[in-house]
């Protein structure tokens, strides 16, 4: 249930909004669990802030987001592979070590968040990782011209429990990273094939 246009209309704003997000200890979790020089999908790269670190670490990143506005910008800014594709209809295999989804797939609803995961097993080598984030929450709710799927740690097992390509490796509750969200909360996951 993304909303595109929401992104073309609104991307300059985006960028700026989250370009100068710290996001340091996420990372540092995530990339515990990786290998040096791996290949990474980030997938709705949005500002590029996410495929920027990445790159510099040394990581083979490959950046897609489907608005064609977002991706313009980031051709700009990134000096990584960056494509205009809708997640949905990704067709890799077998092609990464790892995945990082941030705030990307809290826009789908729960089917549409099993198909994504579905895409994922296929598009990841074999003991892969995926990192997601959602806000922290139990409804699924227009806001602002966007669909949100929130999760709690158990709203989000039981989710988990209805596919069988991942087991969860981790999951934590993190504050929110702007500044003008304070008191606000994210689940952070990290799943394997």
């Amino acid at each position: 249930m993304l909303n595109k246009q929401y992104y073309n209309e609104h991307a300059h704003e985006f960028i700026e909004k989250t370009l100068d997000v710290d996001l340091k200890p996420i990372y540092e979790v995530f990339e515990s669990y990786l290998k040096p020089g791996i290949k990474l999908l980030d997938v709705g790269f949005g500002s590029g802030r996410d495929s920027l670190h990445f790159y510099k670490k040394g990581y083979e990143v490959v950046s897609i987001d489907y608005a064609e506005e977002i991706v313009a910008r980031g051709e700009n800014f990134l000096n990584n592979e960056v494509l205009l594709v809708d997640f949905q209809e990704v067709q890799y295999e077998d092609e990464f070590d790892a995945i990082w989804a941030s705030a990307v797939f809290l826009h789908f609803n729960d089917d549409e968040i099993l198909k994504a995961l579905a895409i994922c097993h296929r598009a990841l080598r074999d003991a892969g990782y995926v990192y997601l984030s959602f806000k922290y929450g139990d409804t699924a709710s227009m806001r602002k011209g966007r669909f949100f799927n929130d999760f709690t740690e158990g709203k989000f097992l039981a989710l988990l429990n209805a596919q069988k390509d991942f087991t969860l490796e981790k999951m934590w509750l993190t504050e929110d990273a702007r500044k003008d969200h304070l008191g606000k909360k994210w689940v952070n996951i990290i799943l394997k094939k």
